[in-house]
């Protein structure tokens, strides 16, 4: 839904109607700006609830008055949904617009009553025959839902969006040191650069994919094919391989718009060093494993903090992985089939994963469960055995044509 709201809310003063808007999980309004007259309607009194039907299949709104209807997660629940879409239909403005959401899949879950299962060529249908245009339709692979969305205009003119926005970035505001010196220390065996400089060599990759480029200096080691992607390079940024294709958005964009024709062959060695959160690297890994071949390599910076403040998910200091480690120690329980490596890398270790199966579905398949997981979990001091890097290897070539299995 923030996809739908990004690229087609109407700028302005809407009036946007939100069916099934009880805050269960969240709420839609949470998304829209204050200019919005956000009007939540359920089928009962409860948080984020302005307006209680009386009859399920009519909205108490006169013809041509909203600018907006969002619905998520509510079709399945509703026995005759096809009397909604003409309800829909009828209130919308001219040009009004709906952004809809229902699951594809996923387990029974009555709320009172659980009926169906949509996918987009269902949305195709209903649109054509409700009077509505469907503009934008996708359907969300992430389990156990794998949600379509749809985009609906009622009237024409809007056309689907078919690249990433530009996004407004920070233009790579200089973090201020910490005040204590020791929140900025470092450690490491060997610096970062020189272990990926020795695994370029050891896999001789055929094409190489980077997730967060900074200056450049890791991109700099691939005399391959190459694959770059970042919303926000440092302004010293700059490419000397003529085989590199850089992409300037988002790693989630990235594989939304351009993942299946950007990727044209399989990846021999990815390095993901883009935002540093769990849930991002989560994201990040889950698609990068699906264009990789069976024996590449994935390796994940920033997975060992050196003081407690550098693993805050708010940068407090200069050195910072985020909780880039939680991912690592996630990983580790839900895909025991991966050969993961860690390794003592100044400045703030390296994680090698091996052994990858481009159709394994485990992270996917229930993706909203182990996301909540993952949120209840923020704000999880790093452990002192993470800071102190007691299950962190030496990073020489031995250890790592073992973790690649070379």
């Amino acid at each position: 839904m923030r996809r739908c709201v990004q690229w087609y809310l109407p700028t302005g003063k809407a009036r946007v109607v939100d069916l099934g808007a009880m805050n269960v999980n969240g709420s839609y309004r949470e998304l829209l700006p204050s200019t919005m007259d956000y009007v939540g309607v359920d089928l009962e009194p409860g948080p984020g609830v302005d307006v209680v039907l009386t009859d399920v299949y009519r909205l108490p709104f006169e013809d041509g008055s909203v600018d907006v209807v969002l619905s998520g997660q509510m079709l399945e629940h509703c026995g005759q949904f096809w009397r909604i879409f003409s309800e829909i239909h009828r209130v919308l403005k001219p040009d009004g617009l709906a952004f809809l959401i229902a699951p594809s899949s996923g387990p029974v879950h009555r709320y009172p009553v659980d009926c169906y299962r949509f996918f987009v060529d269902s949305f195709a249908a209903l649109a054509d025959w409700s009077g509505l245009r469907l503009v934008h339709a996708w359907t969300d692979e992430r389990g156990p839902w794998r949600d379509v969305v749809g985009v609906f205009q009622k009237g024409a003119g809007l056309q689907p969006v078919t690249a990433p926005f530009p996004m407004e970035v920070a233009a790579n505001a200089r973090q201020e040191a910490h005040s204590d010196p020791a929140v900025e220390v470092q450690a490491g065996a060997r610096p970062y650069l020189d272990v990926l400089r020795d695994l370029h060599a050891l896999v001789d990759p055929g094409l190489y994919l980077e997730i967060g480029v900074r200056r450049g200096a890791s991109l700099a080691l691939a005399a391959c094919p190459a694959i770059a992607v970042d919303p926000d390079p440092h302004p010293d940024f700059g490419i000397a391989n003529e085989a590199v294709k850089f992409y300037r958005c988002t790693s989630d964009d990235f594989f939304f718009f351009f993942g299946g024709q950007a990727v044209c062959a399989p990846v021999d060695l990815a390095f993901i060093d883009g935002m540093h959160l769990a849930e991002y690297v989560y994201r990040d890994f889950m698609n990068i494993e699906r264009v990789m071949s069976p024996g590449g390599v994935v390796v994940i910076d920033d997975i060992m903090p050196n003081h407690p403040i550098q693993a805050s998910r708010e940068r407090l200091s200069q050195v910072w992985t985020g909780d880039v480690w939680r991912f690592a120690d996630r990983l580790a329980i839900e895909r025991p089939d991966l050969r993961l490596t860690r390794l003592d890398t100044a400045p703030t270790g390296l994680l090698i994963i091996s052994g990858l199966d481009p159709k394994n579905r485990v992270l996917w398949n229930d993706y909203n469960p182990k996301m909540r997981r993952l949120s209840d979990e923020a704000g999880t001091p790093a452990p002192d055995h993470v800071i102190a890097r007691r299950d962190a290897l030496p990073p020489t070539l031995e250890t790592l044509r073992m973790a690649i299995g070379r």
